[in-house]
């Protein structure tokens, strides 16, 4: 609690930070809004999902928009505005990843007829997460690469997490998860791993496969976080400071959930600034990474234990 405590005093030490906060969500909310009242982006995906190209630029745009908004916007409220122009690649390779990340997806069950009826949903989905995961993957990695002589090099990788603090934070999850898996809409989504029949009953696929499918879904959430509170937070923040780098990277990770139930979306403008600044004040992306990959764990387990044992 202590680590939650102090990472948040941090961010709020005068009132210009809470003026600051209160905008960014306010604008955030404007978009929430107008996404669910019209399933604007949910709608785009919808007929755009046989389009690749077509559903690749409109994500490039979707996230260049919030981008252009929402970057000069945090710089203004801390007198950075001046470091947006040098920023621009850095903003620009953010929207790239994310446009790729919603976008590029394999669709085609006929390439995986090799794994088995039983498993091709499963392997799709866990060859789409390797996907993801190179997606993620590949600037952080440039960046460590290149920057050599940088002290934001290793993007919070090279310091180890307060483990009690993670363990505390995480088992504050773990009762509303189990309260949520006796939800219809949480049983409709989770486990992830298994199909779906007409009637609701579940397809379980081999062991092998769910293992390969938990894997990949870990590794995805552990190269998210370092994508969001790792890249990008502590390059811009050297340039401009911590602050304006979390809350920019708390709007594009809240607009990266609007395909998902609508509170699902603005719970995340919360997660991410509130994983952002612990990353920033530990100089280390791995509480994230483990609250994360536990708290995905958790549902998938929460999930499977009621279809086996709970429903009738």
């Amino acid at each position: 609690m202590a680590l939650l405590k102090e990472s948040l005093k941090d961010f709020f030490q005068t009132k210009k930070d809470w003026i600051s906060f209160g905008g960014v969500f306010l604008l955030f909310l404007i978009f929430w809004s107008y996404n669910y009242s019209f399933r604007f982006a949910p709608l785009f995906t919808q007929a755009l999902k046989d389009n690749q190209i077509g559903l690749s630029l409109f994500y490039f745009l979707f996230f260049a928009a919030g981008a252009l908004v929402i970057y000069p916007i945090v710089l203004a409220f801390y007198g950075k505005l001046n470091e947006f122009k040098s920023s621009i690649p850095l903003i620009l390779g953010y929207v790239v990843v994310l446009a790729i990340v919603c976008s590029a997806r394999i669709r085609d069950s006929e390439l995986f007829h090799w794994a088995g009826s039983s498993s091709v949903e499963i392997a799709m989905l866990t060859v789409n997460y390797v996907g993801t995961i190179l997606a993620y993957v590949a600037l952080p990695l440039a960046w460590i690469i290149l920057r050599k002589n940088s002290p934001d090099r290793f993007l919070g990788l090279s310091k180890s997490p307060k483990f009690g603090e993670v363990l505390f934070l995480l088992g504050l999850m773990l009762p509303l998860i189990a309260i949520a898996s006796f939800s219809l809409s949480f049983l409709s989504v989770y486990p992830r791993f298994a199909g779906r029949m007409s009637d609701g009953y579940l397809i379980y696929p081999p062991a092998i496969w769910i293992i390969l499918f938990e894997i990949s879904y870990a590794a995805d959430f552990a190269v998210l976080e370092t994508f969001f509170r790792g890249f990008m937070v502590f390059p811009l923040a050297s340039r401009a400071g911590s602050k304006p780098a979390v809350l920019g990277m708390a709007f594009m990770y809240g607009l990266l959930h609007f395909t998902k139930p609508q509170f699902e979306a603005l719970g995340s403008f919360f997660g991410g600034f509130i994983l952002g600044m612990i990353s920033y004040r530990t100089k280390s992306v791995y509480a994230g990474i483990l609250i994360h990959i536990g708290v995905a764990l958790a549902m998938e387990l929460a999930a499977t234990l009621q279809f086996l044992y709970f429903m009738e």
